[in-house]
This record gives structure tokens, sequence and C-alpha cells, in this order.
């Protein structure tokens, strides 16, 4: 055996050794969460193993026979029109919606975190709209929103913008803004009551100090409130993120993914096929994309995310 043999067995060895101790030294922790990690596997790990499987095989919903037919899901998905334009349609509700809750909450939590008259009544005010299931909140908005019956319509016709009732749901070009709006509103008191937390945490000094330094309001906000709230705009946005791009009971209580699929993202999608349809091996090749597309935009928020050195 060579001296360089014999140097890399020893190195193996050693390695070996070390593991092997790591694995002593931490056997109770490893007993500890043994249990949460058998429980996450079997409610997380084994749905998506099986819907993976599943968009392999051509399974009608009627029949227990399934036929396999490796990717031939993926291409037709990926040879589709349909399927370009529900990227569209998820990319613009998702981007719309997060951006829109976003500004909002900041907005809020700025005013809810100033020495404001009734500023408790307020903050537990902004928590009624997030405690109201999504549903309920859509069909108030569909009533909002009605062309005949609505208030929307009656305040726009008081103030004399229209002339008559605008049927913004059953408008293919004007319905998901509607539904946008009615989101927006459910989403925005979670965001508002994060950033209060996050601007709670940021010490008044640094506010005192600049105000002594002659720094305006705004720039007391863009170079004191924006890098300390960082952390918590990006995890909040990370979240309402995943929450919007997976977001049903809005859309579908409103539309129903219409008219003429105007507001039918990915999710709605998968519903209508895999579910009404019954097409359960193309409905799961769409939720493995839709899957695929989350997981690779929270790999690269995250890494944008520990860039400058933070930990979650």
């Amino acid at each position: 055996m060579s001296l360089a043999e014999e140097y890399t067995e020893a190195s193996e060895e050693s390695r070996l050794e070390r593991g092997l101790a790591y694995l002593q030294r931490n056997s109770r922790a490893y007993l500890l969460i043994a249990p949460a990690a058998v429980f996450l596997l079997a409610v997380v790990g084994y749905p998506i193993v099986e819907t993976f499987r599943l968009s392999l095989y051509r399974s009608p919903a009627d029949s227990t026979i399934e036929t396999f037919v490796g990717l031939q899901h993926y291409a037709e998905i990926f040879d589709s029109d349909i399927f370009y334009r529900l990227l569209w349609q998820t990319g613009r509700w998702v981007v719309a919606g997060v951006v829109g809750k976003t500004i909002l909450g900041l907005l809020i939590a700025i005013h809810l975190k100033g020495d404001i008259r009734g500023r408790k009544f307020f903050r537990t005010a902004f928590l009624i709209p997030w405690g109201i299931p999504y549903a309920i909140s859509a069909v108030v908005f569909r009533w909002i929103e009605h062309p005949q019956f609505g208030y929307l319509n009656a305040i726009l016709l008081k103030l004399g913008l229209i002339e008559q009732g605008i049927g913004i749901l059953g408008n293919p070009s004007l319905a998901w803004l509607g539904v946008v709006v009615a989101d927006i509103w459910i989403g925005t008191p979670f965001m508002a009551i994060i950033f209060l937390a996050g601007l709670q945490s940021i010490p008044q000094e640094l506010y005192e100090a600049a105000a002594i330094d002659g720094a305006e309001k705004w720039h007391q906000f863009r170079y004191i409130t924006l890098p300390q709230l960082k952390s918590v705009i990006l995890i909040a946005t990370l979240l309402s993120t995943i929450w919007t791009f997976v977001s049903f009971d809005v859309i579908w209580t409103m539309t129903g993914g219409g008219p003429i699929s105007s507001t039918a993202t990915l999710v709605i999608h998968i519903y209508q096929v895999g579910l009404q349809n019954g097409n359960l091996g193309r409905g799961a090749a769409y939720s493995v994309i839709g899957f695929l597309f989350l997981l690779v935009f929270a790999v690269i928020y995250l890494r944008i995310y520990t860039r400058g050195g933070d930990e979650l």
C-alpha cells in the first residue's frame, strides 16, 4: 500500500470516528426530535412523494386502474398555451396582492405606532378582517362589488364617476382586480401586526439622535426604519407570497375562476382539472410544477436574505 493510500485510509477512519462520536454526543437530541420527524414525513413527505408518483400515471377519478405514462403530462402541460396564461395570471395575482398588502400593512403599522387617540381600539379593529373566514369575506366583497346592489357602485354613482353600475366580477378585464382588492383587505392586518411588532423593537434613541441631527421624517424612515425592518419585511413577504400563491377560497368564492377563466390561477386550475374533470394524473403534474416554483422561489429568496450574514 502506497503512502498516499495509507493517508487516505487513515483520514477516512478519522472522519468515521468523528462522525460516530458526534452521533453519540447528540443521540439524546436525535431521539427527542425523532417523533416530530416521523410525523412530518408522514403528513408532509408522503403526500409530496405520492403526488409526484400520481403525476406519472393516467388516473381517472372514476376508476382504480392506473396507466403509466411517464412524463407525458409534463410534456403536454409545457406545450399548452393554457399553462403560460395561468403563469401570467398567477404572477399578476401574487405580485399585486403581496405588494398591496405590504405597502398598506407598513403604512398602518407606522400609523398605529404613533401616539394616536384610541390606539388600542384601532389595533384590535385592524385584526377583525384577518379573523373572519376567507370565504365569508369573499362573499361580502362579492356583494360590495355587485353591479346593482353593491356599495362600490353606489358610491361611484353618487360621486358622478360612472353613469351606470359596473359588473366588475363579470368583466374579464376587471374581475382579477376586484378579487385582488378583497385579498388585500383580508391579508393586510397580518402584515400590519408583523410590521408593528418590528417597529416596536427599533430603539427610540435612533430616532431621537436623527431628530437632533436635523433628519426629516422621510430620511428617518429611509435610513432607520427600513434597514431595521429588513428582516421582518423579508420574512413577512415570503410568507405572504406563499399564502397568496396557494390561495383558493377568495377566488373560488367570488368568481369560480371566471369569467372566461380570467381569474383562474394555477391552484384553481389544479382543482378544476384534478377534481372537477377527474384527471388526477394531470392535476398532480400541475401540483408538482407549482410546488417546484414555490421551492425555487423560497430558496432564492432565502439566499438573498442571508447574503448579508443574517440568520433565521
